[in-house]
Formats: structure tokens, sequence, C-alpha cells
């Protein structure tokens, strides 16, 4: 340096305090301190936020350029080691949200559950569906605010350790939060061991719930900037629904800050539900019926006693089990509570396997007399409706029989074809066996349909919190039934998604986010039935998908 002109010296002693500058702040990283391998208490309150993948982390670097921005992935957030050590005898189970923190409306945050390791309990022949949880963990978290509950579906962390019976169990889900509030998380262990899944004749086991342990510090905060579209003060904004599987929340409706008259009627608890990405209008049962006249005067539908319920509605204009009820049953009788299978309803006779029903502004009633199905009087919407149990063994006669009769030869082609399945077919029918049957009814609707006739798929009902262990115990639980619902979706898809109009109504997902202590009123139901307000509002789900959105059908091809 010495050797160089003064203006040169002071230069490259510059360049030599930049470089060592940059040395210090981007590659010489302090020492992370070991992981706490130690106690309970540290393992449950161990939140201290990780830097996400390839940031390191400088103080300096960071105070300049503000928080680094964390990750809330449940695949940007490796799993602790020391989860897998945890011992039952030691350790209950816990919940962990690896990055509590504030998040932006919309933002998605992971949620763990850690189940101890535990001597197995049951016999080896409880078994998981094919890449369902060991465990059966029901988790919501809850606004303290709203009161929203969103439901968390956790599924194995992929971990070969997860595959063995014995081992620790590390369940996790990315939980997307769209209203803003303070969510904390509630929930409990329904079955271990697989004991949720009484697959292939095994009984159900007895219903005991296991505590989980959630630390009262946990929570996650969801704030909104002013320009979230979720606010109820945008709902009105959104467009009209024209699917029947949109996700959704209940909200009170003493909250909305608009006139409840404009979208679904509220449930017998005053929940109104409200989906986030559309808007429900409430649809009267008159127009719903000439909108069915004007796109779908020829309908086919396939369900069980839910489906029944459901068409109770429809063809009484709504007055079935409804508040001003005067020909039929008020809303705290039994029939709307739950059972309704034994009550006379006039209109049509729910004791039959098929009947023909014809639906005009006045109502529905069913044919009594044959008739030229196929020709529909103008201003009539006219339904094929088939009573079955599902696909399972429970049909009598079996249900292949009436479509190796010929569906679309007998009653007409229709515009829009809705199957109704699980319910039964989880309660009876073995995951094999389903299977096999499922094949079946899929090439059945393959060579009655073309792609002129709309399908819908409606799911169970949701399932939960209790086990049915009566004089004929069915092989119901939470787990059990919500796979048996995606298999069916998933099959349906794979099959007519790239040649029909698919649609799904989802009417588990209505009934799962309702607040859990609302969703336990229907352990008082053995049938499992929705009421009459949640049916209500399953059909408005139903009838603005249907009448929404423009209806552009394929020429029929016979």
């Amino acid at each position: 340096l010495m050797t160089l002109r003064p203006t040169k010296r002071v230069l490259a002693l510059l360049a030599v305090v930049a470089i060592a500058c940059v040395h210090i702040l981007f590659f010489r990283r302090p020492r992370s301190p070991p992981p706490a391998q130690s106690a309970f208490p540290d393992i449950i309150h161990h939140h201290t936020p990780l830097p996400p993948p390839g940031h390191a982390h400088w103080p300096l670097l960071d105070k300049l350029l503000g928080p680094p921005l964390l990750p809330t992935k449940c695949r940007d957030l490796p799993v602790p080691d020391y989860y897998w050590s945890a011992q039952d005898a030691f350790t209950p189970a816990f919940v962990a949200i690896p990055n509590p923190q504030q998040v932006p409306v919309g933002e998605t945050v992971c949620v763990r559950v850690v189940v101890p390791a535990k001597p197995a309990r049951s016999s080896v022949l409880y078994t998981p569906m094919p890449d369902m949880p060991w465990d059966s963990v029901l988790l919501d978290l809850v606004g303290q605010q709203t009161n929203v509950s969103v439901p968390v579906h956790l599924q194995m962390a992929p971990d070969i350790r997860n595959t063995r019976r014995d081992s620790v169990h590390v369940y996790e889900a990315d939980v997307v939060l769209r209203d803003a509030d303070e969510y904390r998380a509630r929930g409990y262990i329904e079955f271990r061991d697989a004991e949720w899944n009484p697959d292939g004749g095994l009984q159900p086991v007895a219903y005991g719930t296991e505590a989980l342990y959630v630390p009262e510090t946990l929570s996650v905060t969801v704030e909104d900037d002013g320009t979230s579209k979720y606010s109820l003060a945008r709902h009105m904004e959104l467009p009209l629904c024209t699917e029947a599987d949109a996700e959704g929340r209940w909200v009170a409706e003493a909250m909305l800050p608009f006139d409840a008259e404009l979208v679904a009627p509220a449930e017998n608890h005053g929940l109104v539900w409200l989906p986030y990405a559309c808007r429900l209008r409430r649809i009267s049962y008159s127009e719903y019926i000439s909108c069915l006249a004007t796109r779908y005067p020829m309908m086919h539908w396939y369900g069980d006693s839910n489906l029944r319920r459901a068409l109770k509605k429809i063809t009484t204009l709504g007055e079935w089990c409804s508040a001003n009820a005067t020909h039929y049953n008020s809303t705290e009788t039994r029939t709307c509570l739950c059972e309704d299978y034994a009550d006379g309803f006039q209109p049509f006779d729910a004791r039959y396997r098929e009947l023909m029903i014809d639906l005009d502004p006045s109502g529905g009633r069913a044919l009594t007399k044959p008739t030229k199905y196929a020709d529909v009087p103008a201003g009539i919407a006219r339904m094929y409706l088939h009573k079955w149990e599902g696909l399972s063994y429970r049909n009598r006669p079996p249900w292949p029989q009436e479509f190796q009769n010929g569906i679309t030869s007998r009653y007409g082609h229709p515009m829009m074809a809705l199957i109704s399945l699980t319910n039964w077919d989880a309660a009876f029918s073995s995951r094999a066996y389903f299977a096999v049957e499922m094949q079946a009814l899929l090439d059945h609707l393959a060579r009655e349909y073309t792609p002129f006739t709309e399908l819908y798929v409606r799911t169970g009902q949701y399932y939960c919190c209790r086990t049915d262990v009566g004089q004929r115990p069915r092989s119901y639980s939470r787990l059990r039934n919500a796979y048996f619902d995606q298999y069916v979706v998933d099959a349906f898809a794979e099959r007519f998604g790239g040649s029909h109009a698919l649609h799904v109504w989802d009417v588990a997902s209505i009934s799962e986010r309702l607040p859990l202590w609302v969703r336990r009123d229907n352990v008082k139901c053995p049938s499992n039935h929705a009421r009459a307000e949640i049916v209500e509002v399953e059909n408005q789900v139903l009838m603005n998908a249907m009448c929404n959105r423009e209806v552009e059908r394929p020429a029929f091809v016979d």
C-alpha cells in the first residue's frame, strides 16, 4: 500500500474494509445452539421461529432488511427429531404450530399433532385405509371472536416411522384461514391403533376420547388489512355460486352486515352458511321448480333416506318441517330432528323402490298411472327416483337389477342424474366389496348416460362423536365415512371428468364446519340424518348450483 499514490492508497483501504464487512455479514454465521432434547414442557412450548430454507440468520442484515418471512407450510418446516422420542408414559399427545404468528387473511398455517408411542391395545386386524392415519384425531381451529370453526384434516407426515403401528405418529395439515380472528386449536383423539376402521366385518370399537394437550399460549392471529375479499363487509360483492361444493363457514346471523334474507336461511342455532368464493341467494322452491322445468325437465335421482328428506322439502315447497308448517310437521318433532320413515307423506310413498315424481309450481307428487315417461308436459319437471341402500348387499332386489332392465329405455334420457352414496356403504360394505360394486356402477352409468346428462355426486352425511354399537352395528366413523366420500368423488372424476359435466354436492363439509357442540347434537339421531334446518341449507346449495349458471348441454345422441 505504501508504494501507491495517496489517492489510490485510500481507495485500496476502503476496498479492504468493504471486503471485511461483507465477510462478516455474509460468511460468518453464529453457531446455533443444539435443539432442546430434554423435558416435555420444552417440547410443548418450543415455538422458536426457524429461518426458511436457504436463509442464514445474520442479525445485522436482518435488522437492516426487516424480519424474515417465516415459512408456514408443513413441507417447508422439518419435523423436529425429538418428536419421534415421545413416549406415552411421559408425554401426552399434543398440538404444535411450528410458527405461531400473525398472518394475513388467506395464509396457510401448518398444524401438527404428535401421538406418542404406546403398546397396541387392539388386535392387529384393525388397519387404516390406504394413506390414512393410524389414529383418528378430531381437531378444529376455532376463531375466538367469530366462533368460525375450521377443520384440520390431518395426514401422516412423510416419514417411514409413521408407517409402523408401534411408533410415535406425527400428523400434519396445511390449514388456510380466511376470516380475521385469533384461532386456537380444539379437539381430541377419537381412536388409536386404527380402531376407527372396523372393515371387513370387524366389530365397531366403543367411542372413548383421549385429551390433546394444547398450550394456552398456542394461537394464530389472522389480520385483515382492509383488502380481504373474504370479509363479511364484501360478501355481497361475490359472484353467485354455480357449484355445490364451495368451501365456506358458519357465521352468526347477528354478525351479518347485510339483510339475512339475501342469503340461505339460518339453521336452528342462528348460524348462516356463507361460502368464501361465492354467495348463495335464497331461492324459493317454486323458483327452483320453474328452473328445473326449463333446464332439467327430466332427472334421475339415486339415493337413500337422506335424499328422501331433501325431496320432502322440495315437493312441499319447503313447508315440510318448517317453522310455519300447517299440513306437515313442525320443526321440533322427531320426524324433523331425525327419523321420518314411518310418517305418512302424501306427495309420495317413501317405501317404494322406484317412483316417478312430477314437479310443478304447486309442488310435487308421485305419478300413480303408467305413462310415456319421456314425454314431459311443458312447465313440468319429471324425476325418476330410485331408492337404494347405497351399493351394499342390503338392497332387495340387488341394485344392479334395475340397470340390467334398462333405465333410460324405460324412464327417458335425463338432463341430470344425481347419485348419492357412502351412508350405507361405509356402514355395511368392506372397502374391497365397495370397490368392486363401484366399478360396476360406473360401467352401468357409462352405458346409460351420454355426455348429454350432467352428473351430480352427493357425499354422505357427516358423522362424528360416537360409535354405532346397537343391535345392528354399523361400521361408521368420521374418518371411515370421509374415506368413502373421497373414494367416490375420485372414482367419478377419473371415469367421467373428461366426458361429462360433473359436479359434487358436498353436504358432508357443510355439517363438518359447524361448531363441535352443534355437531354433537346429532348424536341423538341413530340414523345420522341431518335435522330439517340443515336439510334446507343443503338444498339451497344444490338449487344455487343448478340454477345460477348458464347450461351449455351437448346435443343428445342415442
